[in-house]
């Protein structure tokens, strides 16, 4: 598998500039920055939550950071979770397992993006597999999270 083919049609009909760069596989969002020699803090991680509602928000962050639920709670009033690991494999089924990309809009879901994110001067992100990531200049980043809401919603934990 490589770059998903619904990030890549979302990718293209937005006319979104973008590179993918390979490298080692990996397990994890902080696992492919390293392989791919990216600084951590440029790589977007997707986090899935779920409130009781059984509503689904994507809560996009930097891959060297810990998600601040109460922060996400604060923000929109709600009292959200994390989804079971089950639950998101179905959500993205067209990604290997863990390899979630940060575009909740390609997926019919709402988002809060991290602002360390739209900061960054290029942004890096797993498409869709452990082998490969995609790479965005911050234009275009922020062209994609434009509609979504921003806050500082995590905290750093490797530096």
């Amino acid at each position: 598998m490589s770059l998903s083919r619904r990030i890549a049609s979302y990718l293209d009909e937005r006319g979104v500039s973008y590179e993918t760069l390979p490298h080692h596989p990996s397990h994890s969002s902080l696992g492919s920055a390293i392989a791919a020699q990216v600084p951590t803090r440029k790589l977007a991680k997707a986090v899935m939550l779920e409130n009781e509602q059984g509503h689904r928000l994507m809560a996009v962050i930097p891959a060297d950071s810990k998600l601040d639920l109460s922060v996400i709670n604060d923000t929109l009033g709600g009292r959200y979770h994390l989804m079971k690991e089950r639950q998101v494999y179905d959500c993205f089924d067209d990604c290997e397992h863990g390899a979630v990309p940060p575009l909740a809009s390609a997926y019919n879901m709402d988002c809060i993006v991290d602002d360390a994110l739209v900061e960054q001067a290029d942004v890096y992100f797993e498409g869709g597999d452990h082998r490969n990531l995609v790479h965005l200049s911050q234009e275009a980043f922020n062209r994609l999270m434009e509609e979504t809401r921003h806050a500082r919603i995590s905290r750093r934990i490797y530096h």
